[in-house]
């Protein structure tokens, strides 16, 4: 990792951070608020890989974690695994504009689940099956929404400041 690209991901990460807990969180719309941080931590994932998909998706993920009232860990967890694992989806022709949209549907749908479940295992009394209802028919279709803003653009960001980096 050069220096420039840790800039641009330090610099992405908490602009999303910002944006997310000043304005999207007060955003007065149904359901939960929509996750700017996982749609980024996808975006890296798609353009770079696994690891900068972990990578990414960690440190978003300690700072989200941060600023939550939620144990410190929980969506470090939750945004590596996704970024991993979104990581690992190839597509052989070129980029077809419909797999971002996929790869953020179904990582806001993992992203969910995985967050429901530890919330289950360490007895957050606030995951009832209502509730995780609720999230996953307004998160996932609010990270879709999403995806054609953020995806392109940190493409665009990452070929312009390390090119070699970008996966082929």
């Amino acid at each position: 990792m050069t220096g420039r690209r840790f800039l641009l991901g330090a610099a992405t990460v908490l602009t999303a951070l910002l944006l997310q807990t000043t304005v999207l969180s007060r955003l007065p719309l149904p359901g939960a608020a929509p996750d700017l941080l996982l749609v980024l931590v996808v975006a890296y994932a798609l353009a770079e890989g696994p690891l900068s998909g972990m990578t990414t998706g960690f440190i978003a993920g300690v700072l989200a974690d941060s600023l939550a009232d939620h144990a410190l860990g929980r969506l470090a967890l939750v945004y590596a695994v996704v970024g991993y694992l979104t990581g690992m989806i190839e597509d052989d022709s070129d980029r077809s504009t419909f797999l971002p949209f996929l790869a953020v549907g179904l990582g806001a749908l993992g992203g969910v689940l995985v967050f429901a479940a530890e919330g289950v295992l360490l007895g957050d009394p606030r995951i009832t099956l209502s509730a995780l209802g609720r999230s996953l028919i307004s998160s996932v279709p609010y990270a879709v929404v999403l995806t054609p803003f953020v995806v392109p653009a940190v493409g665009a960001l990452v070929r312009r400041v390390d090119p070699e980096l970008i996966r082929r």
